[in-house]
C-alpha cells in the first residue's frame, strides 16, 4: 500500500475531503457516512456535497485506510501499523544522515577516515544519536551479531513500546544480541529479566570495562562516561533511585565522548571474544 495522504494534525483545518474523514475519526468512531458529513461539516463548516465524502469514504476504503463495519467506518489499524512503522523510517534515516553539527546535544566532532569523534553534552543525547545510527545500519542487512560490554544497564527501566518493536524487528530480521554487563544491582536483574524476555543475550560478568562498547556491523564503538557520572549510576542503580539517575546522571550536562570505529577486522573479533564468553558457563 503506498501512503499518499498528508495526515493533518487532530483539530486543525483539513486540507482536502480526504483528510477531513481520516481527522474526525481519529477521534470518533464508528460512524455512518452520514454521521461523518455531518461532523465535518459542523466542525470545519465544510462546504462540499455528501456525494464528495461518499466519494472519498470509498477511495479510502479502496486503499485499506478505512475498514467498514455494519454500514459503520472507522480506521484500518493495520494501516495505522504502517504508517507507524513507516514514519519511524523516515525519522531514522533522517536523524542519522542529519548533518552533525544539527545534531541535538553535540558539543564537537571530528572525522578521520574511519573514524568518527563525537562529543555529547548528556549520556541520553549520546543514546539517542546511537539508537538511530544503529537502526539505520541495521535495518539494511540481515544476521548480524550486536555486542555490547558495558558496566552498568539502565536502558530498560525507560522502555516505551518503541525500544521493545525496535528489537524484536531487528530479530526478525535474523539478528542476535549478547549483552555483558559489570555490575548485577536488583535493578540490573530486573532489566535482564526484561531482555530474556524479549530474545537478548544478557549476561553479568565480573570484568570491568574502561569504557561502554558497542559492536555491530562493521562498527566498533566506545563511549566515554566521566568517572563521577559512573559512580552517581552505579550508587542509584543500587538504591533504585530512578529519578536522581534520570536527573543527575543521564540528562546532568557533562562530556559524552563517542568514537565510532568502521574496522571489518576488529568488529569481527570483538563479536568472537564476546561469543566465548557466553558459551562458557
Amino acid at each position: 500500500m503506498v501512503i499518499s495522504l498528508i495526515i493533518p494534525e487532530i483539530n486543525s483545518h483539513p486540507k482536502n475531503t480526504k483528510d477531513a474523514v481520516i481527522s474526525i475519526l481519529t477521534t470518533e468512531w464508528p460512524l455512518t457516512l452520514r454521521e461523518i458529513f455531518f461532523k465535518i461539516k459542523k466542525k470545519y463548516g465544510y462546504s462540499s456535497s455528501y456525494q464528495a465524502v461518499y466519494k472519498a469514504v470509498t477511495e479510502l476504503l479502496e486503499d485499506r485506510v478505512l475498514i467498514k463495519k455494519e454500514m459503520k467506518y472507522e480506521i484500518e489499524v493495520e494501516w495505522i501499523k504502517k504508517l507507524q512503522s513507516f514514519t519511524d523510517i523516515v525519522e531514522t534515516n533522517y536523524y542519522a544522515k542529519e548533518k552533525v553539527q544539527n545534531i541535538s546535544g553535540l558539543k564537537d566532532s571530528k572525522y578521520k577516515e574511519d573514524i568518527s569523534i563525537l562529543n555529547f553534552e548528556t549520556i541520553f543525547d549520546a543514546e539517542k544519536y546511537l539508537y538511530y545510527f544503529m537502526k539505520s545500519e541495521l535495518f539494511k542487512g540481515k544476521e548480524d551479531i550486536i555486542c555490547l560490554q558495558e558496566n552498568h544497564e539502565w536502558k530498560p527501566i525507560y522502555y516505551m513500546r518503541a525500544e521493545y518493536n525496535y528489537y524484536t524487528r531487528l530479530q526478525k530480521k535474523g539478528h542476535k544480541f549478547y549483552f555483558l554487563c559489570s555490575e548485577s544491582s536488583t535493578a540490573e536483574k530486573n532489566c535482564q529479566e526484561f531482555y530474556k524476555k524479549i530474545g537478548v543475550n544478557f549476561k553479568f560478568t565480573k570484568e570491568k570495562f574502561a569504557t561502554e562498547n558497542m559492536v555491530f556491523s562493521d562498527y566498533f564503538i566506545q563511549i566515554f562516561i566521566p568517572e563521577d557520572l559512573k559512580e552517581k549510576m552505579s550508587q542509584f542503580l543500587k538504591e533504585d533511585k530512578t529519578l536522581s539517575l534520570l536527573t543527575e546522571v543521564l540528562a546532568k550536562k557533562s562530556s559524552i565522548r563517542v568514537i565510532i570505529t568502521k574496522d571489518k577486522s576488529l568488529a569481527e573479533d570483538i563479536k568472537k571474544q564476546t561469543l566465548k564468553k557466553f558459551q562458557t558457563q
